[in-house]
């Protein structure tokens, strides 16, 4: 990990999300980039050199003020003075723009803030549920209501088609935050492993790194986050890790439309991985 970047509208909710990149950052010993993307609206009837000058006396201030936010996190945080780049850019299109900046400074990670509970949507707000859609950086999913806390464990969800290329990316998280690993092998029923405990020490020899194997039957009716739920205790200090063959399906592949709120995704963070980045 080298490079982290974390979106914010200056908002409460995007404060847990800063306040886990910082640690990161230090844990890593990776630099930070903080981002707010904002639309700075031409006024009817101006020139073009008026609104460039107005946009440019805009984005110092609001660059200000981006730097003040975080200082005044980090204070909060009781840390020690800690060295990020605010930046601001002026657009309409926030998905996009977050994207493209991500992927030209060819950040680590991505983390942005969530709202609440509910179904993706709602859950993440539209911001974040699209980004997921297109990015093939990884992104950090972060509660509103979040207190950090070490994290001791990684719950890795799986279908098993591609864990060889997924187990080195979670493993490598994993040793950074010096966090265990539980792989949660999602499947039908009837279509599982016949043997959890040798798979078990057969994926833990082969990665070279204590994988905990639990094997999960998938529940039609329910939904993926469901199934997890039910099938194991979610702890605060826990962090769910997911991948998704198609991006866009991410939504249907988490929640069914009447899905109901659950409550632990209000203290547990989500890293979202695309299976192709």
């Amino acid at each position: 990990m080298k490079k982290i970047m974390v979106t914010t509208d200056l908002s409460i909710n995007s404060k847990s999300a800063i306040r886990m990149a910082i640690r990161l950052a230090k844990i890593g010993n990776a630099s930070l980039n903080v981002l707010q993307v904002c639309h700075i609206p031409k006024p009817f009837g101006w020139t073009h050199n008026a609104y460039k000058s107005f946009v440019k006396k805009s984005m110092d201030k609001l660059t200000a003020e981006l730097g003040t936010f975080v200082s005044n996190i980090c204070r909060s945080m009781e840390l020690e003075p800690f060295k990020f780049k605010s930046v601001v850019i002026n657009s309409l299109l926030v998905v996009s723009t977050i994207n493209d900046y991500a992927e030209a400074q060819k950040f680590d990670y991505i983390l942005i803030g969530t709202r609440g509970a509910g179904t993706l949507k709602k859950l993440f707000g539209t911001n974040t549920s699209d980004l997921i859609s297109i990015s093939k950086i990884p992104i950090i999913c972060v509660p509103s209501k979040y207190r950090y806390r070490p994290i001791k464990t990684i719950i890795y969800g799986t279908d098993l088609e591609d864990f060889e290329q997924e187990l080195p990316k979670i493993i490598n998280f994993a040793t950074l935050l010096k966090a265990d690993i539980q792989m949660l092998s999602i499947s039908p029923p009837f279509e599982g492993i016949n043997n959890p405990e040798q798979m078990q020490m057969r994926i833990s020899k082969a990665f070279k790194f204590p994988i905990k194997f639990v094997q999960v039957n998938r529940n039609v009716v329910n939904s993926l986050i469901e199934d997890i739920y039910l099938s194991m205790k979610i702890r605060p200090n826990s962090m769910l890790a997911l991948f998704s063959h198609h991006r866009s399906g991410f939504e249907k592949l988490l929640f069914p439309s009447n899905a109901e709120q659950y409550s632990f995704f209000a203290d547990v963070p989500l890293l979202a991985m695309s299976k192709g980045s």
